[in-house]
């Protein structure tokens, strides 16, 4: 891993035309994905990103700083590393650069209200996204997936989730808490759901990386479309097989799409509002 960016790594990430990831700790201490595309380096030592809807992910970094972050270009090249959160402001150069770029220049409903700052601690080479072998994992993943189909008391993910996480040409990443307790971002793009509550994965083409991974660990999983389509899943991994297949159980569901962000599953119960005789307002 490197400790600073170089030029390269400066250029492509300067460009809004990028999938930029930010892994974060939850509440629960577990991890937590989430696109924030406006993440490009500042200095080869620091980060920065704007944001422009609100999400639980901003407020996640400042109470637990230590963020793993993976940006993919057009050309499917790739970095990931760790960074830290320092400071935010709302006013200065940053700000005024990120509201003037064509994406938030002329967009009267979301603009650039927050730029973050986060300290470089470590970044990889650039990775290019071998293809043929990940739709090579795909396919077989596709052919052996229903083995791991289990009976669903309650649908997990909905339809169009469903439909979505179990195509192959959908991005996934997945994150994790490594031992440092910084999150790391590993894309498995074979991966597919199962019925509405499980994702199983390959660790080919990626094994050295994924065989970090712990049987029973926690993990967060962003599936998410070009189109700007996507959704996170959270869920136990179970660990892979001798030939390389595993699973993760779907525990929780969360809706990163504006207009709201929020949790989608577990269904939160709707309760009964009562008012009191002498709360009645008489017109």
């Amino acid at each position: 891993m490197n400790q600073a960016m170089n030029a390269e790594m400066m250029k492509a990430f300067s460009s809004s035309i990028k999938i930029g990831l930010v892994a974060t700790i939850d509440d629960n201490g577990e991890p937590h994905l989430s696109v924030l595309s406006t993440l490009q380096g500042k200095d080869e030592m620091t980060l920065m990103f704007g944001k422009f809807v609100e999400g639980l992910s901003k407020q996640y970094i400042i109470d637990r700083p230590k963020t793993g972050f993976l940006i993919m270009n057009p050309e499917k090249a790739f970095w990931f590393g760790k960074m830290k959160y320092k400071s935010y402001t709302k006013e200065g150069d940053d700000y005024v650069m990120y509201n003037n770029q064509p994406l938030y220049r002329y967009n009267t409903y979301f603009g650039i209200n927050t730029v973050y700052y986060l300290d470089l601690i470590a970044i990889s080479d650039k990775y290019i996204l071998p293809m043929g072998q990940v739709i090579g994992n795909a396919l077989k993943v596709l052919l052996h997936k229903n083995k791991f189909k289990r009976d669903e008391s309650e649908p997990v993910l909905k339809p169009w989730a469903a439909k979505f996480t179990a195509k192959l040409d959908t991005l996934k990443f997945i994150a994790y808490i490594g031992d440092d307790g910084y999150p790391v971002i590993i894309p498995i793009i074979q991966s597919q759901s199962v019925g509405t509550s499980r994702l199983v994965i390959k660790n080919a083409p990626y094994t050295e990386w994924l065989s970090a991974l712990k049987s029973q660990q926690k993990v967060a999983v962003l599936a998410f479309s070009m189109s700007m389509e996507d959704v996170l899943m959270k869920g136990t991994f179970q660990g892979f097989d001798v030939k390389g297949y595993g699973y993760i159980d779907i525990e929780r569901v969360y809706n990163s799409m504006p207009p709201i962000h929020k949790y989608i599953y577990p269904l939160e119960k709707n309760s009964e509002v009562l008012f009191a005789e002498k709360d009645t307002i008489e017109l």
